[in-house]
């Protein structure tokens, strides 16, 4: 469920709106996107973490929402932490220490229809664009070529750097 009702904010996204999206495997990852914001391992990075809005993949954790992209948020800001810091209550966690992209996100947007994965596929991240999640009626559509996205710059450690 949504965080707040959309009203007309997705009729404000231009349909070339670099959205990227992200694999949530469990409920407490989701309850962390509601809390405003989503994490990624700097090392697990295989594709270019720039984007205006985050979509969320749901895996077969959540019951009847799962293998589809039902919601999106706005990107305010990316930073980098350490897991410990993002996380605190699983400070053994083997990757404790590993650095993380910090997405501060904004509220959850629910689209009008939800973009399922009609086949069981290993999702990670799919840069698309809004109009491309809009129009999809299966997730293997997300991965047509979109066009070049800018960079998102990242506040970290009071420096600017770029992702």
């Amino acid at each position: 469920m949504p965080d707040h009702p959309n009203g007309s904010f997705l009729d404000d996204i231009p349909a070339d709106a670099p959205v990227l999206v992200c694999v949530v495997t469990r409920v407490a990852d989701f309850d962390r996107i509601r809390a405003g914001w989503y994490r990624v391992p700097l090392d697990r990075a295989r594709v270019p973490l720039t984007a205006s809005y985050l979509a969320f993949y749901q895996t077969a954790a959540f019951a009847a929402e799962r293998w589809s992209v039902r919601y999106l948020a706005a990107v305010r800001t990316v930073g980098l932490a350490y897991r410990y810091e993002l996380i605190p209550d699983e400070p053994h966690h083997p990757r404790a220490t590993a650095r993380y992209y910090r997405f501060a996100i904004g509220p959850l947007l629910q689209l009008p229809v939800a973009v399922p994965s009609r086949r069981l596929r290993r999702v990670t991240f799919i840069p698309t664009t809004f109009g491309q999640l809009l129009t999809a009626r299966d997730i293997v559509d997300l991965w047509q070529p979109s066009p070049a996205i800018p960079e998102i710059p990242v506040w970290g450690a009071g420096v600017n750097a770029r992702v």
